[in-house]
């Protein structure tokens, strides 16, 4: 069966995959941006849930899939906010970690080893059209067949739920911090992490997504928080949602 992995990206994570809660280790950049990636998901996530709900359970009663979810980072942020979650991903080892972590945290999260193409598969009629919000966080830039990856997405998701994805952008300051600064000099990225090549600007992004009935119509980008001191440490702040979009930026849309 055709699916979207690339089996080099996962053996290189699940190499990792003992590192995803150290919070200075290799994943260390995803943790400092998960409060800015749970602020955008948030914000568009409203327009398609109740807006009298309570801030601090704002995703209750929604049916999230965080695809590529790794070891489970947003994916108990978003259990957290009250969404009924879903997590899979390519890396057994990955996954093993999400449930163990997940256990310790007394959070029930439905953690699957298994990729888009396989789910469809194997459980069509229970995930066909069934989830009202997916995300697909520093993923996309990941696979193998992006325009299968897209399609799988789209037929994941209801028709009027969301779409949420974060990424790099296949732009010079994209490539220069987001692949060649990040993993080459400053080392806050394992090398190798990022293959330039699958790297997908706001505007190919919109027009795949929407050959497959996804409209993105809200962007925003990421951007550190950091001073010279940190820079020479290399010890970045937090994440912030910032207009530019020229090097890690969210895009949200309806599945129509």
């Amino acid at each position: 069966m055709t699916n979207t992995v690339d089996k080099k990206e996962i053996e290189q994570f699940s190499s990792l995959s003992n590192k995803w809660w150290e919070k200075s280790g290799a994943f260390s950049a995803l943790h400092k941006m998960s409060n800015a990636r749970i602020e955008f998901i948030t914000q568009n996530a409203i327009r398609i849930i109740n807006k009298n709900k309570i801030e601090i359970n704002v995703l209750n009663g929604i049916n999230c899939l965080d695809v590529g979810c790794g070891g489970g980072i947003l994916s108990e942020k978003l259990n957290r906010l009250g969404a009924t979650v879903t997590g899979i991903d390519a890396s057994e080892s990955s996954i093993e970690v999400a449930r163990e972590h997940a256990k310790k945290s007394r959070l029930e999260i439905n953690y699957k080893c298994i990729t888009t193409s396989e789910l469809l598969e194997v459980e069509k009629n229970k995930v066909l059209n069934k989830f009202d919000l997916v995300i697909a966080s520093e993923v996309i830039e990941h696979v193998n067949d992006r325009k299968l990856f897209l399609s799988d997405i789209a037929n994941l998701c209801r028709s009027g739920g969301m779409v949420v994805f974060t990424t790099i952008n296949r732009s010079f300051l994209g490539i220069l911090f987001g692949k060649y600064i990040a993993e080459n000099i400053l080392k806050i990225l394992p090398v190798g992490t990022h293959n330039v090549d699958k790297l997908i600007s706001p505007e190919t992004l919109t027009r795949e997504a929407a050959d497959h009935n996804i409209i993105l119509d809200n962007f925003i980008g990421f951007a550190p928080t950091f001073n010279v001191n940190d820079i020479m440490n290399r010890n970045f702040g937090n994440f912030k949602l910032v207009p530019n979009l020229n090097v890690n930026y969210g895009a949200a849309g309806i599945k129509i």
